[in-house]
């Protein structure tokens, strides 16, 4: 598959490569349920991880990693919103089945959680942030405290804040700050930024965090600020912006 190739080609590939995996398995039972998977895809997606796990043990090491080239292409930021979620939840669901069967295929842990966090399956992220939080802790930290926002676990998410700030003594980026409803901590953050660059998100975010305390006043002062030096596409989103404010 090529990175540009479009959602209808990824499923289609995803249809035949099922379909396929059955004609091709070394078990009998699986390879005489090739014909009617042929026809009735959800066949050949209920028997897709059996197939894949009765295929890998036979395929020379060369295939397995023209394989894998696909597995990560298909997981890759290049092939982005190209990739239906129904292929991607297909492979992490298999990701998940092999390492079960304690035969981990060999993708790297950071692109599984990723891919999981992009698909919203928090639960299968959170498995792989921890795990790769207990070999690259200062890389994991701002997506696992992301997952266990969304995951609605806010003391383990303030836990892994604390652990950041007091261990590992990072700056954490102003948008985790927002995700734990920590305004003040934003608000600073945002102000920090607008010392060394002149953009209009760093603004934006202390619009937010300020609406969210209350500050009304010097809301205003900054969207007078932003709004006489704005083009007409920024005005249009900012008109939008504060619309939801007042939602």
């Amino acid at each position: 598959m090529r990175p540009s190739a479009s959602r209808e080609d990824w499923s289609e590939w995803l249809r035949r490569f099922s379909v396929e995996l059955l004609r091709e398995s070394p078990s009998p039972a699986l390879r005489s349920c090739a014909a009617l998977a042929q026809v009735y895809h959800p066949l050949a997606r209920e028997l897709f991880n059996a197939a894949f796990t009765s295929c890998w043990s036979e395929l020379y090491e060369s295939n397995r990693e023209s394989l894998m080239r696909s597995l990560e292409l298909a997981f890759s930021e290049e092939s982005g919103a190209n990739v239906p979620p129904e292929v991607l939840q297909t492979l992490l669901a298999l990701a998940e089945f092999m390492e079960h069967d304690e035969r981990p295929l060999p993708i790297g842990i950071r692109l599984l959680g990723n891919v999981a966090e992009r698909c919203q399956a928090y639960a299968k992220s959170l498995h792989y942030k921890e795990m790769e939080f207990l070999t690259a802790p200062d890389m994991a930290i701002n997506s696992l405290i992301s997952v266990n926002n969304h995951l609605g676990q806010a003391e383990a998410a303030n836990g892994l804040l604390i652990y950041a700030q007091k261990r590992l003594k990072l700056e954490l980026k102003e948008d985790v700050y927002e995700k734990l409803n920590k305004w003040e901590e934003a608000l600073e953050a945002y102000r920090a930024r607008l010392q060394h660059e002149t953009g209009t998100e760093a603004r934006e975010g202390c619009m937010r965090c300020l609406h969210a305390l209350g500050e009304w006043e010097e809301l205003q002062d900054i969207a007078q600020e932003v709004w006489t030096v704005a083009d007409a596409a920024s005005r249009t989103r900012y008109t939008l912006t504060v619309f939801l404010f007042c939602l």
